[in-house]
């Protein structure tokens, strides 16, 4: 893989190395998620979750887009029924984390607008 590898070509990499046919390709999704370990495990937390087009360059994302601090980046692949089943239950994965800190954020009055995004 490559950083001008795509996410498709991705998804039939990583099916290949699990030794699953890459024929079933395109019922998994490659994720963008960001979240953070926490708790004296180190428990992933996944603060937002976006499905990658299968021509987006998910190498070069990472590379180029860093998380805020204190945040992590990794891919996951992920079926498309479990991500299209969080889409109906309309679960916000993409912004879910941000307004938590917004909230926060107004709940201590420390800002009347949100703040800039990186």
């Amino acid at each position: 893989a490559t950083g001008s590898s795509g996410a498709r070509e991705l998804v039939k990499e990583a099916l290949e190395r699990y030794g699953l046919s890459q024929l079933s390709a395109g019922q998994y999704a490659l994720c963008d998620v960001i979240g953070r370990f926490e708790g004296p495990e180190k428990q992933w937390q996944t603060e937002g979750l976006r499905v990658l087009g299968d021509h987006e360059k998910p190498l070069l994302i990472q590379d180029l887009w860093k998380p805020r601090e204190g945040f992590s980046r990794r891919l996951e692949l992920r079926k498309r029924a479990e991500v299209e089943e969080l889409a109906a239950k309309d679960v916000d994965t993409t912004t879910a984390g941000q307004s938590r800190v917004w909230g926060r954020e107004r709940v201590q009055g420390a800002a009347t607008s949100p703040p800039e995004l990186p």
